[in-house]
């Protein structure tokens, strides 16, 4: 009996090893399109210093007035003077010589965080003062689509008013002939009302998630007039990467179907004949699709919910359109998703995007702070529950902070960088006047556990004339 069990379990393993022989040939390749799968490297990473080439990535971080919509102007935090920041494409074993300069004009620190990176957080993703510059160099050993941003607290006010951007690092050898684009959604969280024409992010609204735009490549609808283009049968590759802050993008080309799908975009990870793909906020993912027959097919979040925001395009398929591209640059134009070479340091009002509003000249022709006219008075009312507006934004000049205290309980008001210290008897008033220099601000109550309870707020000074 022992032989015939032993017989029995030599006969199994040797039935599957030979169905193993067969199965694997079958899931090997044939999936009658592109083989990016196979042409490229298996490997999903390689380790160890890199010997390709060293390329030098130099952003500066400015501020700047970016049309996201028909008629809306918006104040956009960036790298390079546009949202999304350039498009950098590099290779698997590439050496990144990276510089940040922070040329804010609001006072901010900034930060980078390449999500393609092994690199220590402590070390090369803290901030960075205004008017300095850091450097540093990193190995690209994962291939994929990945998104780099803005690090300093709070990441959400820095990546929703602008300061992401798409790196796409290639296998080593590149990838097959394709016609590509990259496409990277966001969202907008505009204030209700505008400044001087202009609309300044609104934190609020980023925290309750409430986004008035949700788009592709920083503009809504921009590709429903401008089409993308691709003729019939060739293989597409859409490199999509959700720069959030938030929402998760369902994305979906209506009328057509993706031939395989690489989450994060690595060719070591391939689904195959996806309908819609969740593309998490910071992550992305590689498309290919072949379309056969020409016509208009759009592409689109399938949370219906925010796809009227501004998250619709088309892609246009004709006979008759031009070739795609032998290669793509290194550092790409966003806007036209990463076709036309740029330099990633556009000065601030520099961009096609748009230019920094100027602000209006005071009375006295003077520049900077406003020091001959009479501060103005912010009414905030402090409770335990917050402070009541827990946004503030002013104008650079002197401001008189008056606060009042609605309940029976002692609390403060505190703003650290301004030298502001408010203490508030029970039911008590007091008030303070300081010169508020541009920059974003903690306001907060300094008492133990009133901060963790909702008393904290953001106070944003915008420059006063002469800046």
């Amino acid at each position: 009996m022992r032989r015939f069990v032993i017989g029995a379990v030599a006969i199994e393993v040797a039935l599957l090893i030979v169905g193993l022989t067969w199965i694997g040939p079958m899931n090997s390749g044939g999936d009658g399109g592109s083989d990016t799968a196979t042409a490229a490297t298996q490997d999903f990473r390689i380790y160890g210093d890199g010997d390709g080439d060293v390329v030098n990535v130099v952003l500066d971080a400015t501020e700047t007035v970016q049309t996201i919509a028909p008629d809306v102007d918006y104040h956009v935090w960036t790298f390079g003077g546009t949202t999304p920041a350039p498009v950098i494409r590099v290779q698997v074993g590439d050496t990144i010589h990276f510089t940040l300069n922070n040329k804010s004009e609001l006072g901010l620190s900034h930060s980078i965080d390449f999500h393609a990176a092994q690199t220590p957080w402590d070390k090369n993703y803290q901030p960075v003062a205004p008017g300095e510059s850091f450097s540093f160099d990193w190995v690209a050993r994962f291939p994929g689509v990945f998104m780099y941003h803005c690090g300093v607290p709070p990441v959400l006010h820095h990546i929703a008013n602008g300061m992401y951007g798409a790196i796409i690092v290639e296998p080593e050898g590149g990838l097959p002939p394709a016609r590509e684009y990259v496409l990277t959604s966001s969202e907008f969280y505009p204030a209700r009302r505008p400044v001087d024409g202009v609309f300044e992010g609104d934190l609020a609204r980023m925290e309750a998630v409430d986004p008035e735009y949700v788009v592709f490549n920083g503009v809504g609808n921009q590709y429903l007039d401008a089409p993308l283009e691709a003729r019939p049968d060739e293989t597409i590759r859409l490199w999509v990467m959700n720069a959030g802050p938030t929402l998760t993008n369902a994305f979906h080309v209506i009328g057509a179907l993706f031939d395989r799908t690489y989450p994060d975009g690595n060719p070591a990870n391939i689904l195959y004949g996806l309908q819609t793909y969740n593309v998490a906020p910071g992550a992305g993912a590689m498309f290919e699709l072949q379309i056969p027959d020409e016509g208009m097919y759009p592409f689109v979040t399938h949370s219906f919910a925010y796809t009227g925001l501004g998250s619709v395009g088309v892609i246009k398929v004709s006979a008759d359109v031009p070739e795609a591209p032998a290669t793509y640059p290194t550092i790409a134009d966003p806007f036209d998703g990463g076709l036309t070479e740029t330099t990633g340091t556009v000065k601030a009002g520099g961009s096609d995007t748009g230019t920094v509003a100027a602000p209006p000249e005071d009375e006295g022709g003077g520049g900077g702070m406003n020091h001959g006219a009479a501060p103005e008075t912010v009414e905030v009312s402090a409770a335990l529950a917050g402070f009541d507006p827990s946004e503030i934004e002013v104008k650079e000049r002197e401001v008189t902070f008056n606060l009042t205290n609605t309940e029976a309980l002692p609390h403060d008001f505190t703003i650290d960088d301004l030298g502001v210290k408010i203490k508030l008897d029970a039911n008590g008033s007091g008030e303070q006047t300081v010169e508020a220099k541009p920059g974003t601000y903690e306001f907060y109550c300094s008492i133990p556990g009133h901060k963790d309870a909702g008393m904290v707020g953001t106070l944003t000074v915008l420059p006063g004339a002469g800046h």
